[in-house]
């Protein structure tokens, strides 16, 4: 995306009171972590979020350009006299966002993607495709008239996303190319916007205020005139520290596309000998992986030291280095010295695909000796093994009982024995994410029978016919209409005939999905992302993975 800066037409709405607090968050699925819920409940509440008709805000699903776009006019007055909605090829006049898209065309805010041999005026605005972390921060600089650090050489965002590490408006989540979720671009706006009105000091001071009070408070630029650029000198780019810090996991993970990953490994190295002056932070991999665009390397205190990248100079290792040479790093003598690492993946229509596995081989450092300059190489002991995990488009983040904790337990025919939520994110807006089969554990006692189970999709009449396979049900080949997670959670509910033996005294009656599954046995639920099938479950090895209502006498 080729975007036009004309921000001396701009206006942006950074006169609103910013409240910077988690107060407006009227939707179903807010997200949990504080930064993401404190930026959308922000720009909810001056507008410029309006959630979903459904009543979700989908904060990990990526944006697409159209829907970036048209959260980013927002931003400026409104123009109530533009009408232009012809402005692009691949844009139809009629469709919801081509008034917005038109209007950032007539402001130089875009001008489509360049294509060789064409006329810039005839360039595609390709709408459905996903909005990238430089572009977005090109749009943001232009609108709030963020003054720039020159940048000699490389790629055309290099002086955008150095300026915004630089003023510490950047996201320490996200990497060049990568596709932003609509919790990210929320999160992005907000410290645009802060620190345009010279509070940014204050919005990370509110982040941090609750549940992310572990994370030190990082020391910001917070002037209340950002207009020259000479008043700032390298000395005001502060330590950057992860900002997923409260996500310790190292399980077996569904890595999405497009987003930073779990904690894929971490290392503890000690030296005996003497401090070692770091020069490198090596990191092997047991099997290449496109989708994989860098590892962020944090050391023990969550401060990104930097990120690794695929060193092509090696042969037979898949080896991703980070050089930090002369940047004062040292693993002390005779004491502990550990960093750990996330995947920084690439997006769907950025060269991520799916079904590949991430899984590190070892870790390590090299360096020379403090005292004697002598050349140190160390690694990780063989005997450590690292979790493996697949890449997807798309994953299931949660499964639970959708009914009470309890009830009575009623024989008959057709009656509900259990009722589940599924909820699911996707890395791209055209990726799918759909249940294929479920496996219910039955736990009874009394001799409580089942028969004739069906399956029922919320808002459907429809039935899904499933079978008693011993104490199991079997719900197999279930239909797209009754397993797509893609815009709403699901929930399916489980009938079956009961029949209760008139000589018991203590019947009772659950299903439980039990086995989550791992990357290389299969669990109780079958899943796609439309690309690959996947049979189990990111759950952090949770058993059971979910139980339904307990219905007993």
């Amino acid at each position: 995306m080729r975007f036009l800066i004309a921000s001396l037409l701009f206006v942006p709405l950074s006169v609103y009171a910013l409240r910077y607090n988690t107060d407006n968050l009227p939707y179903s699925d807010a997200p949990a972590d504080r930064p993401t819920a404190l930026a959308i409940s922000t720009l909810t509440d001056i507008g410029i979020l309006k959630g979903n008709p459904d009543g979700t805000i989908k904060p990990n699903v990526t944006m697409n350009r159209a829907e970036f776009v048209e959260i980013a006019m927002r931003l400026l007055p409104p123009d109530h006299s533009f009408t232009d909605t012809r402005c692009f090829s691949d844009v139809d006049r009629n469709v919801w966002f081509a008034r917005s898209v038109c209007r950032a065309k007539d402001l130089g805010i875009v001008r489509g993607n360049a294509l060789s041999g064409l006329d810039p005026d005839e360039w595609p605005f390709q709408p459905t495709r996903s909005v990238k972390y430089e572009e977005a921060v090109k749009v943001l600089s232009g609108i709030y008239d963020i003054p720039l650090f020159e940048a000699t050489g490389g790629e055309w965002y290099v002086k955008y996303t150095n300026t915004a590490f630089k003023f510490g408006i950047d996201l320490k989540d996200s990497a060049i190319g990568s596709a932003l979720t609509r919790g990210q671009m929320a999160r992005l706006t907000v410290a645009f916007m802060a620190f345009a009105k010279g509070e940014l000091a204050l919005l990370r001071a509110a982040e941090n205020s609750s549940s992310m009070s572990s994370i030190p408070v990082r020391t910001v630029f917070a002037s209340s005139s950002v207009s020259s650029v000479s008043s700032v000198s390298s000395s005001s780019v502060a330590p950057v520290y992860d900002p997923l810090i409260n996500d310790t996991s190292t399980d077996e993970s569904v890595l999405v596309l497009g987003q930073v990953t779990h904690i894929l490994g971490s290392a503890e190295l000690f030296s005996h000998s003497e401090a070692i002056n770091i020069d490198a932070f090596i990191i092997e991999l047991k099997a290449a992986n496109d989708s994989i665009d860098a590892l962020n390397v944090y050391d023990h205190d969550a401060k990104l030291l930097g990120r690794a990248t695929l060193d092509r100079s090696v042969a037979g290792d898949i080896r991703y280095r980070l050089n930090v040479k002369g940047q004062g790093i040292q693993a002390p003598y005779r004491d502990d010295f550990s960093f750990y690492v996330r995947g920084v993946l690439r997006p769907q229509d950025a060269g991520g695909t799916s079904g590949g596995s991430v899984q590190i081989d070892r870790m390590g450092i090299e360096g020379t000796g403090h005292w004697s300059s002598r050349d140190y190489e160390q690694f990780t002991d063989a005997s450590e093994t690292f979790s493996e995990s697949q890449v997807a488009q798309s994953s299931i983040m949660g499964v639970e009982n959708a009914g009470d904790a309890n009830d009575i337990l009623v024989e008959g025919t057709d009656r509900e024995v259990g009722s589940f939520r599924f909820t699911g994110t996707k890395g791209h807006s055209s990726a799918d994410i759909r249940i294929t089969a479920i496996v219910f554990q039955i736990e009874q006692a009394g001799s409580v029978t089942l028969k004739n189970p069906t399956l029922k999709a919320d808002g459907s009449s429809d039935r899904h016919v499933c079978s008693v396979v011993s104490d199991e049900i079997h719900c197999l080949s279930i239909p797209a209409s009754f397993g797509d997670l893609e815009d709403a959670p699901r929930v399916l509910d489980i009938f079956a005939d009961i029949d209760v033996p008139d000589t018991s005294q203590s019947a009772s009656l659950r299903l439980s999905i039990s086995d989550p599954g791992t990357v290389s046995t299969a669990g109780s639920i079958t899943w796609t992302d439309g690309v690959t099938i996947f049979t189990w479950v990111d759950n952090g090895g949770q058993r059971p993975v979910a139980r339904s209502t307990y219905y007993s006498y």
